[in-house]
């Protein structure tokens, strides 16, 4: 048996196939797959196992899942298409509708997903229609590409980036039932003034 390729930080190993039903182990260097955990980092492109295995294991609705996929789906990273693009490359065109009608989801159930990549940090609203998801996490570009979008982002103060535990979702639930509860007590022990209608002054007879 030959001696498994020795793989230095840095490396990673790749794997093509002999022709003959075989495969032919290498070491190359990894050029700019890596998950970037601070804003200051500048030219990363998107580590696609880390985000599958945040998806794979939070324990959210199905339709929020949906809403995810789609906006992925939307978000075109090839430039052949850059005549038919709707949006800028590494954007987002759509809006509530276009997603309801998309997901075949309620307004509720769009609107409610939309709220949570937003609270953790996948997503910004760019402008009117135009949605960036973030370049930490979801499109992949040139180092140039990279830096000239996470520029973006950082200029539109765009969300911090979370990556959250399986039980995230249901505590995030939780906090803004807890805070829509609070809100409406809030409201109820407001003192309503009752304004007394003045009546008309009478004027006095020669």
């Amino acid at each position: 048996m030959e001696q498994l390729p020795i793989v230095r930080p840095g490396e990673r190993v790749v794997a093509r196939s002999d022709g003959k039903g075989g495969l032919i182990l290498g070491v190359e260097k990894i050029q700019g797959f890596g998950f970037a955990a601070s804003a200051e980092i500048s030219g990363f492109v998107l580590d696609a196992r880390l985000l599958l295995n945040v998806l794979g294991s939070l324990k959210m609705p199905g339709s929020w899942f949906q809403v995810w996929c789609q906006l992925m789906a939307l978000q075109s990273a090839n430039r052949a298409d850059d005549k038919d693009r709707a949006a800028p490359r590494g954007f987002v065109k759509t809006n509530q509708r276009d997603l309801q009608a998309r997901c075949n989801l309620s307004a509720a159930s769009v609107n409610e997903a939309s709220q949570f990549f937003v609270h953790i940090g996948w997503v910004r609203t760019a402008k009117r229609g135009i949605l960036q998801l973030n370049p930490w996490l979801t499109v992949a570009g040139t180092s140039g590409e990279q830096e000239k979008w996470q520029k973006l982002w950082n200029d539109a103060k765009g969300p911090v980036c979370i990556i959250p535990h399986p039980d995230y979702p249901t505590e995030w639930r939780q906090a803004r039932e807890a805070e829509k509860k609070a809100a409406e007590a809030a409201r109820r022990k407001e003192k309503v003034v009752t304004l007394r209608q003045r009546r008309p002054v009478r004027k006095a007879s020669a």
